[in-house]
């Protein structure tokens, strides 16, 4: 008897141990968003994590979210972005003010340290970008100075914390240095701009340190966003070589600037990037899908770009289309697509801030006269924010903009930008005089193509 109770106690010891060792493999995230009225919350990484949260619009929201590994993890509602540390176990909450994200965020829970400087970074970078002319506009040496007392401010607050996770703060100090460098790649061009002119060149050997730089570090991508907009912006320029010298269209030469990416990591990664922006725009969505499958190794991408092709399916010709309620309109009161059934409806998403939108405005009135009393209803909706309604409508009166010109109740968080899968503008759409989809990406108006689908649809 003594020997079975034995036996038992021993199992059951055994048991409760090995329980024990099991590692939670999930954060517990939760916060308050103040000044908001609700919305999603998205967290995604490039190794193919992606998750969104409903915030609501009391601003409260808590969630479990399930991760593989520990690291940085890109979260984004509205203006409040910045990449905390997550890791399993965790337990995390922040406060935050959606109107004054970069002074207001702070964190607490597991790694509030760590996180609460990733959230000070975040809101140093912010600021540094907002204020243009003061970061960009200033002398050379001036702007050496800045941009290293800004690393060293970073350095120094990352060095006061206890406790780092191993590793990090090694890919943290190159991710700094990153930041430093990537702030320089766009001094010329930003000082060109801001001073009127063009032709500004920085001193010789001032992009030494950039030119040197290597772009095949797949553990630096993943950890640096700094470092990944120089990968990105190295491509670009190389498929933009392709463009010139080649004469290849543009999707070719991109696809094979990143043939040439050695290392795996990156490559993946940058198409994804590629397919998850160009998918949704796309006019041959299966073409498009067979040629990232035959390219990409990585089974999460694939598993979510497969996800992503099929919810586009509601989106073909001929579906009924997504859509908006109430929506304020600048001639007064507000305006449903439903108001609008009977005709076509050719809709503009824009905004006042977007250059590739306003190019399309001579355009698009010199569209909008040629089938003035046709069959068909000119809209254009503004993604603007609610704060930025008056630089709305004066645009309109500048301009002297024609057709239906109303603006989303949640700029580009609003649920038929959402539900079109639009991830940039402009994005121009057509619909029947039943409310269904003739072309969710339709041909611009700078594009004889539209004239010709008109032509086709006898508008």
């Amino acid at each position: 008897m003594k020997k079975h109770l034995a036996l038992t106690l021993l199992v059951l010891t055994i048991f409760w141990s090995c329980k024990k060792e099991v590692p939670a493999n999930y954060v517990l995230l939760s916060g308050n968003i103040n000044n908001t009225k609700g919305g999603e919350l998205t967290i995604s990484s490039l190794n193919g994590y992606s998750k969104s949260l409903n915030v609501k619009d009391t601003g409260t929201f808590s969630d479990t979210l399930f991760i593989e590994e520990n690291g940085l993890y890109n979260v984004r509602f509205g203006n409040v972005r910045f990449a905390p540390y997550l890791s399993q176990g965790a337990k995390i909450h922040l406060e935050v003010d959606e109107k004054q994200p970069s002074s207001t965020l702070q964190l607490s829970g597991d790694n509030a340290d760590l996180n609460n400087y990733f959230a000070y970074k975040a809101g140093k970078n912010f600021d540094f970008m907002m204020d243009r002319e003061g970061s960009y506009k200033v002398e050379e040496s001036v702007f050496e100075t800045k941009i290293t007392d800004f690393q060293k401010d970073l350095e120094s607050r990352l060095n006061a914390i206890q406790n780092l996770p191993e590793g990090l703060k090694e890919k943290e100090l190159r991710a700094l240095n990153y930041g430093r460098l990537n702030k320089k790649s766009g001094y010329e061009r930003m000082y060109g701009y801001l001073s009127k002119n063009r032709e500004f060149k920085a001193s010789e050997g001032f992009l030494k340190e950039i030119e040197a730089l290597t772009y095949d570090n797949g553990d630096d991508y993943l950890y640096s966003s700094d470092y990944q907009r120089m990968v990105g912006q190295n491509i670009q320029n190389i498929a933009y070589a392709y463009y010139q010298k080649d004469s290849l269209p543009y999707k070719e030469a991109t696809a094979k600037a990143l043939s040439g990416i050695n290392s795996e990591i990156i490559k993946n990664a940058e198409l994804f990037k590629s397919i998850s922006m160009r998918l949704p725009m796309s006019k041959d969505k299966e073409t498009d899908l067979n040629d990232f499958l035959s390219a990409s190794t990585n089974e999460k991408h694939i598993a979510a770009v497969k996800e992503l092709f099929e919810s586009l399916k509601v989106l073909d010709e001929g579906q009924p289309s997504p859509e908006f309620v109430n929506y304020e309109n600048y001639a007064g009161g507000t305006t449903s697509l439903d108001d609008l059934k009977g005709k076509y409806v050719y809709i503009d998403v824009w905004a006042t801030w977007c250059g590739p939108c306003k190019y399309e405005i001579p355009f698009l009135q010199k569209v909008e006269e040629q089938y003035h009393d046709k069959n068909i209803h000119f809209v254009s909706l503004s993604v603007d924010k609610q704060e930025d309604k008056d630089k709305w409508k004066s645009m309109i009166a500048e301009k002297e903009l024609g057709g239906i010109q109303i603006i989303s109740d949640n700029d580009f968080n609003t649920d038929f930008v959402n539900n079109y899968k639009i991830r940039g503008i402009p994005q121009f759409i057509l619909i029947d005089p039943q409310g269904n989809i003739v072309q969710a990406n339709a041909p611009r108006p700078s594009d004889e193509k539209l004239i010709d689908l008109f032509n086709e649809l006898g508008i």
